[in-house]
């Protein structure tokens, strides 16, 4: 595989990625998305990271993108 592929490959896996946390985000708001259900999004977080990396995706890579999505979250913590 060449470099402008395995580049591509990459951004298309760590887009996915960063779907996945956005839709584990949502599906954990409550009460008309004024709260987030803590232990509900650790658990999809932590399946998630661990798909992840068996994808190939660093932890480190993976934690960056949780946080990034997680500053943008308008949510409270329940």
């Amino acid at each position: 595989m060449n470099v402008k592929k395995a580049e591509g490959f990459r951004e298309a896996l760590e887009a996915q990625y960063r779907d996945l946390i956005h839709e584990a985000i949502l599906e954990c708001e409550t009460d008309h998305k004024t709260r987030l259900n803590i232990g509900k999004l650790n658990s999809k977080l932590n399946l998630i990271t661990k798909a992840a990396k068996f994808d190939g995706l660093s932890e480190k890579t993976v934690n960056q993108m949780i946080d990034e999505a997680v500053a943008v979250a308008p949510a409270k913590a329940a």
